[in-house]
């Protein structure tokens, strides 16, 4: 599930929390979709953190360069 992208993913997790907030799911099944959530948001808060963590690198790269 990890090699999706960001986009792919929040749409699952938007599916996700469409289904739980019409209340219609069985208990088990809740919880399923609730437990898979929470992994679709630990996947999108490291990708986030990798995009960040890439544009602070790049922003100090271009810091460092001198001055033509």
């Amino acid at each position: 599930m990890s090699n999706k992208d960001f986009n792919t993913l929040y749409r699952e997790l938007e599916k996700k929390v469409e289904l739980l907030e019409k209340g219609e799911l069985p208990l088990e099944e809740a919880v399923k979709t609730y437990t898979e959530g929470q992994e679709l948001i630990k996947l999108l808060n490291e990708k986030l953190n990798k995009a960040r963590e890439q544009m602070v690198v790049t922003d100090k790269s271009e810091q460092k360069e001198p001055e033509k």
